[in-house]
């Protein structure tokens, strides 16, 4: 794996993927299983994990217990309080004097009556009310009046959702209903969502865009349901999508149950998805969280991991070892090109292509540079020249570290090899094999032009030599070796 910092678009075939940060449960000091997540206005992280709540700074992360030692399965920060709801409760926790939070139920405040074996999937804020909704009913609970009224189903509620100001929720085998006025009114009977689990909802082009977990999208606007239509369509359709958000710029993320997750664009063309073996924990994303700082949090089966989707950097994930051990990279006339173990490649730098192997350059590459609009590209079995994506051999000396232009003459090159340095010499547009620097045979890895007849070496074992030489770099007249730099090895133990 290795690191490029791009300002380039992602695309899925090339997989250019954002940083991973991953936290797993022995870090954070909980069970493996994540359920919602949210934030506070201090950026603190909060997250329902099967052994209670836990709190994350940012540097380190804090456990409170659920206080019914239940599994806690929704969190909700809203104002400065934390809402969660659990098996059989529901409340919320406050900071107290010394930082850390003390909880309060309010269904055991309020006597509500729940049904049995309730547990409470989802939390919705919107105005004075916080909603917490159950697989049977959803209540309503005013924050100023300390109040609460019921929502009640007579079939499942799998999910609710918050559309503007509006709150919806569906109710499996009925169809998709909202509150209005703290009664609920069924808006479409469809029997695609009779039969289809609602994943989530979104405002999106004047249209409601609602996603089923196993469907993909559906468009609805005037009384009319109708398939969303992009390019990622038949992938999406064939996914099982367990929850979902739109981000702040109008993108998608979609969590699936097996396949990790799926990033859309708005207009829901496929932009890349990342799964385990891009780095993600787990397969299985239980809830998605976009932070004030664009990252997207995932609440996993095993684990909890954050996406820097904002990031510059990207990580390409050469999964099959197609590319090898990368030496050296370049950008050069609109392609990414890559100098590995294995030859040279390159890419368009905003395509959706893989990296292509260029013929005749197996081997490695030590050094790609751009000399005056020519690619030279330093390799093993000499120098190349790179130009429309093909590799021209100039010149056959065995193991060219690097390639250095002239101070004074743009037509001239340097280049250290493993038997010294040698001359390119550019006749007629054509760089063509001069000579070599007779009277130095070290190897030159690492040199750098003083002047037209002062050349610098530094070895890695033998030191730094200075060599004088005749002005057409033809002959070295002294070699120097500077005592004053004193080789340090380090000791492996």
């Amino acid at each position: 794996m290795f690191c490029l910092l791009l300002l380039v678009s992602t695309v899925l075939m090339a997989q250019e993927l954002p940083p991973i940060i991953t936290y797993q449960p022995i870090e954070y000091g909980a069970e493996n299983q994540n359920w919602s997540i949210s934030q506070s206005n201090k950026d603190y992280i909060y997250v329902a994990n099967n052994k209670g709540l836990l709190e994350f700074n940012g540097a380190k992360w804090q456990l409170y217990p659920t206080p019914n030692a239940s599994v806690l399965r929704s969190v909700k920060v809203v104002d400065n309080l934390i809402y969660t709801g659990c098996y059989m409760d529901f409340g919320y926790w406050k900071k107290n004097s010394l930082g850390t939070l003390d909880y309060t139920s309010i269904s055991d405040n309020l006597n509500i009556p729940l049904v049995e074996d309730e547990q409470f999937w989802n939390i919705l804020a919107i105005d004075q009310y916080v909603l917490f909704q159950s697989l049977d009913r959803i209540y309503i609970y005013d924050v100023l009046k300390q109040s609460y009224k019921t929502i009640a189903s007579e079939n499942t509620i799998t999910k609710m959702f918050k559309v503007k100001d509006t709150v919806y929720y569906q109710s499996f085998g009925e169809g998709l209903y909202k509150i209005e006025n703290g009664q609920s009114q069924r808006v479409i009977v469809d029997e695609i969502f009779k039969k289809n689990n609602i994943v989530n909802m979104y405002d999106h082009n004047d249209q409601l865009l609602i996603q089923t977990q196993e469907e993909g999208f559906y468009n609805w606007k005037d009384g009319q349901l109708k398939k969303w239509e992009s390019s990622s369509k038949d992938l999406i359709d064939g996914l099982s999508v367990y929850n979902s958000i739109q981000l702040k710029d109008g993108n998608f993320v979609l969590g699936t149950i097996s396949n990790g997750i799926f990033y859309l664009n708005s207009s829901g063309d496929l932009l890349y998805k990342i799964d385990q073996t891009d780095g993600l924990s787990n397969n299985t994303v239980l809830s998605l969280f976009e932070d004030s700082n664009s990252n997207v949090w995932l609440a996993l089966d095993n684990g909890i991991n954050c996406i820097n989707m904002k990031s510059a950097l990207r990580i390409y994930n050469d999964e099959d070892g197609d590319l090898g051990t990368v030496y050296t990279s370049t950008l050069f006339e609109d392609n990414l090109y890559l100098g590995t173990n294995q030859g040279l490649f390159y890419k368009p730098i905003a395509s959706n292509a893989r990296f292509k192997f260029i013929e005749g350059t197996k081997g490695q590459v030590w050094c790609l540079k751009n000399i005056g609009g020519t690619l030279f590209c330093g390799h093993n079995l000499g120098t190349f020249v790179v130009k429309n994506n093909q590799a021209e051999l100039i010149a056959s000396i065995p193991g060219t570290w690097d390639v250095q232009a002239s101070l004074e003459d743009e037509n001239r090159v340097l280049q250290g090899n493993y038997s010294g340095l040698h001359v390119l010499e550019r006749q007629n547009g054509q760089w063509t094999y001069k000579h070599k620097l007779e009277g130095f045979n070290i190897s030159s890895r690492y040199f750098a032009i003083v002047d037209l007849s002062k050349i610098l070496v530094s070895h890695e074992y033998k030191g730094v030599f200075e060599i004088t030489t005749t002005s057409d770099w033809t002959q070295a007249t002294s070699i120097t070796k500077d005592v004053s730099v004193k080789k340090v090895l380090a000791q492996v133990w």
